[in-house]
This record gives C-alpha cells, structure tokens and sequence, in this order.
C-alpha cells in the first residue's frame, strides 16, 4: 500500500508539473529569456520536478503495477458459489466441530481483487453469539509487493486480519503467514496463525488455518471444505 501512495503521489505531482509547463509555455514571449538561462529562485521547486519523458516513464511502470496479470488469474477457479463445512477445534486434543454453510467468491475492481462473502447456516450456538456467523473477505495479488494478500473479518469480532503469502509452483496452493495476527477474545492472547488455501480440483476447494498449541507444537485447528453449487 506504501508503494501505491507513492505513485500516486508522483503521478499528482508530474501531472501539476506538466500543468505548469503547458501554461509558461503558452505564455512565453519572443524577448523572453530560454528557461536554461534564467537562474532558480530560492524555493522555486520547478528544477526538480520530471521532464515529460520521465513523467511519461512513471506512469507507464503506474499502469504496469495497476493492471491485472498471470497471478491473478490464479484465483480464477475461487470464482462461483459454494456449500461448505467448517470443522473447527480450539486444541489439538479436542474433537472437531462442524458446521455448514454457504459462500460465494466473485472478482471486483476489474478483476483485481476477489470478494468472499460467506454465511453459516443457523446452529446450537447461534444464541449466544447473537447471530449465525457471517464473514468477509478479500484476495488479491499485489504486483508491488509480488505477493498474495487476504483481509479477513466477521460478525465474531470487530477488527480485521490481513495475511500475505505466495503460491506454489503449480499456482494450486497457496501459503499464507499473518504476522500481526489477531486478539483472541477469549484468553487475550496475540495469535499469528498460518493459513493453506488448496485448489482441489474444479468443484472443490480446502483452507486449512493452523495454531499453536500449550507445547509449542503447530496443528490444525480450522478446515473449511468447499463444493462448487451446480
């Protein structure tokens, strides 16, 4: 996101630049002195701003890092909606809880990111959590950075979780670290979980989210399954 301020910020500031350098221009007269001969003035910022083919060079690597490419379409197959069930298990040695429900991905911003939006079905828990769950993500590919990003948030919270990652060499699983993790509501505690999303085939999808447990060791303590709706 840092690299995207900046070119925006040098994308605005040639543009006045070449504002600047239309209007002069226009108005220059025959007895006027060549702009090379005239001496810069304390705090005249003019001398440092890009010539046109500078200018023209920025933007072009601008509209390379905006357009949409080869790992982006990676994410196609996430594409459509899904029936799904959630195991999920707070340690290692406790057993698996389950829980279906439906998503649907669907690309925005001209393909650039893909949105998830996901809702369980009604369950036992629902009264004490106040609702069903409901989630929402999005996914993308940051040509900047050259990695994957997810942001993450639901009706189980209120902030949000971000993770980066990368793909492997068939562009079918993709690995995901979230340094900065979330709070538990729970026990308080700073979790950094590490995240696999795995194209299983056409009509099936498995995200798999890991934890550590009281020994330190990593284990699974979240399975999604998607199926594709026909």
């Amino acid at each position: 996101m840092k690299a995207r301020n900046l070119l925006f910020a040098l994308g605005f500031a040639g543009a006045s630049a070449l504002t600047v350098y239309a209007q002069a221009k226009d108005e220059k007269k025959p007895a006027d002195k060549p702009a090379s001969a005239q001496p810069a003035k304390p705090g005249d910022k003019s001398a440092s701003q890009p010539s046109e083919a500078e200018m023209a060079k920025m933007m072009e690597s601008w509209k390379k890092a905006a357009t949409p490419g080869a790992n982006h379409a990676k994410l196609e197959p996430l594409v459509g909606k899904w029936t799904f069930v959630t195991k999920a298990r707070m340690a290692p040695d406790q057993p698996w809880e389950e829980t279906p429900g439906k998503a649907e991905f669907k690309w925005t911003l001209g393909k650039r990111q893909l949105i998830q939006e996901v809702k369980a079905n009604p369950g036992p828990k629902d009264a004490m959590m106040g609702a069903p769950f409901e989630g929402f993500g999005m996914t993308g590919y940051d040509n900047t950075t050259q990695k994957y990003y997810n942001v993450w948030t639901d009706n189980m919270g209120t902030g949000i979780m971000h993770s980066t990652g990368s793909a492997d060499s068939s562009g079918k699983t993709f690995t995901y670290a979230s340094p900065e993790g979330y709070i538990c509501p729970m026990t308080g505690e700073k979790k950094t979980p590490k995240s696999v999303l795995k194209i299983a085939g056409d009509d099936k999808l498995v995200f798999e989210m890991y934890d550590k447990g009281p020994d330190g060791k990593e284990y699974m303590n979240l399975e999604v399954t998607y199926t594709r709706q026909k």
